[in-house]
């Protein structure tokens, strides 16, 4: 098994050069809005790999030992809780018993144990904690591939690769990533660019930001997570909402691999990247 888990963040998680997002940035949607299921397969630098499965939908039941979500495609799905289950929001820790019924939350999972339940939103989502940095699944990511399923029933699939922007134009953008192996990807006005939470352009993909990179057939739909000169880190501060190191290590220790990610309501968080 591999020691290194990505942020699938992700929110992403999951986010060029020549022209603006939309007119009105905040309406922008990303691709994996309204996604309620995703799986992710994550290739490290250790060339290990893991995988991560995210669901998002109001909790039914909760209890010391499992949490039952509905997702807004119908379904729901119960998570097994162990000691190695993480509650985190908005960059804090907190326990189980600070989950309530009827808030919407995301379980991201392995094996079907919740490893962290994060992005809690509703009138008794926790809050109030100390914010700490943390390792996230992102921790040496190199590349994988994202399956999501969306609330209609339909299903996308993405690549992703995490790496540092070494050229961008006004129709394409090339990456290194932490393996040494450079990609370049197509950008048109459908792509989407966020950085630091927030809806940018075309002009924040500069040379010398890392990020992650969601593309379908060589063409970018996703930028994500932007940061000057990082890459290969997978930490977040205390405003983001990384996975625990201890808890992928836990999880890692009985045989299971992993992936987190991010999000902001609607969306299954892939990659620590926030996937409205």
């Amino acid at each position: 098994m591999g020691k290194r888990i990505f942020i699938l963040m992700f929110s992403l998680f999951a986010l060029l050069a020549g022209s603006a997002v939309a007119a009105d940035p905040p309406a922008a949607k990303g691709p994996f809005a309204d996604a309620v299921h995703s799986t992710a397969n994550v290739t490290y630098k250790d060339a290990s790999t893991q995988a991560w499965t995210w669901d998002r939908g109001a909790i039914t039941a909760v209890s010391s030992s499992s949490i039952t979500l509905k997702r807004k495609d119908n379904q729901s799905v119960t998570f097994a809780i162990t000691d190695k289950t993480i509650v985190r929001n908005n960059g804090a820790s907190y326990a189980v018993s600070d989950l309530k019924v009827g808030d919407a939350a995301t379980a991201i999972s392995q094996s079907g144990s919740a490893v962290i339940i994060r992005n809690i939103k509703g009138d008794g989502a926790p809050a109030g904690g100390s914010a700490s940095p943390i390792e996230g699944p992102a921790y040496q990511s190199v590349n994988g591939t994202v399956n999501a399923l969306y609330a209609d029933g339909t299903t996308q699939t993405f690549d992703f690769n995490h790496g540092l922007i070494t050229a961008a134009s006004a129709t394409s953008v090339t990456i290194k990533r932490p393996d040494g192996q450079s990609v370049t990807l197509t950008i048109d006005s459908s792509t989407i660019v966020r950085e630091k939470g927030q809806i940018g352009t075309a002009d924040d993909l500069q040379v010398g930001y890392g990020g992650l990179f969601f593309s379908q057939n060589g063409a970018l739909k996703l930028a994500a997570c932007l940061k000057a000169g990082r890459q290969g880190q997978g930490q977040q501060n205390g405003q983001g909402n990384a996975g625990p190191r201890q808890a992928r290590q836990g999880q890692q220790s009985q045989g299971s691999q992993g992936l987190q990610g991010q999000s902001t309501g609607n969306g299954v968080q892939i990659l620590s990247v926030s996937v409205r």
